[in-house]
């Protein structure tokens, strides 16, 4: 079976990391620095296959083509315990709904990212 990680650039490593931890329990699983200092990667996860990549580039990337995201999302275990740490948190919870059967809510990462949080 394969395995899919989303990558995201982002100026706010630590903002991200510190969202992704507290709302969803990742940690950071591996960390990399180009040598040249261009770059640093964050691999994140709730478990050892990493989840979502953050990239920090040292120069603002070009916008490129297709680079624009609407949204990602996450299937999640205890989405109750997702939904209170982002309450907790006071983020705003975006269109809560009941899709086929399951709760489903959007919530915003600090660098404005719609996330999407499914009941699994």
């Amino acid at each position: 079976m394969s395995e899919l990680h989303l990558a995201v650039r982002t100026a706010n490593p630590e903002g991200m990391i510190s969202f992704y931890r507290e709302v969803f329990a990742f940690h950071v699983v591996e960390e990399f620095a180009a040598s040249d200092g261009s770059f640093r990667l964050y691999f994140l996860s709730d478990s050892q296959r990493p989840k979502l990549e953050l990239i920090v580039n040292r120069e603002p990337p070009h916008q490129e083509a297709g680079s624009s995201l609407s949204h990602y999302g996450f299937f999640v275990d205890d989405y109750h315990r997702v939904l209170s740490a982002c309450q907790a948190a006071q983020l705003p919870i975006l269109d809560e709904k009941l899709v086929n059967g399951l709760w489903q809510f959007y919530v915003q990462d600090p660098d404005g990212h719609y996330v999407e949080v499914n009941q699994v």
